[in-house]
């Protein structure tokens, strides 16, 4: 399953780049993590998706679901809560590069200190 205007990672010639991440923020993917990790994605040239791989929560998105991390609104629609796990995927001349400013955004918790 995809959000809304997500496109699938493509693989053709090139590497799928891919890293396993913890949303460790308290509040979850809402709208400022969702607005910075769509800024960092953009960043870099290389097709950038998050999966929603599990969650310690029901919610209504199901496992799988992947979304455009240039895309805020497609990142609020994973709906993941603290816990959840997610794979970042990239595909690109860039790829590695985009996956390692990702997961250090998760690793440093968005930066965002409430």
């Amino acid at each position: 399953m995809q959000t809304p205007g997500s496109q699938p990672v493509t693989e053709g010639s090139d590497q799928v780049v891919r890293a396993r991440v913890t949303m460790g923020y308290d509040r979850g993917m809402h709208a400022r993590p969702a607005l910075l990790l769509a800024q960092r994605a953009r960043e870099f040239q290389a097709d950038v998706a998050l999966v929603l791989i599990s969650c310690p929560v029901d919610i209504s998105t199901p496992p799988g679901t992947r979304a455009d991390a240039k895309s805020m609104l497609d990142l609020m629609f994973l709906q993941a809560p603290r816990g959840s796990e997610l794979d970042v995927e990239a595909v690109g001349a860039d790829a590695e590069a985009a996956v390692e400013a990702i997961e250090a955004l998760f690793r440093d918790r968005f930066g965002i200190r409430d």
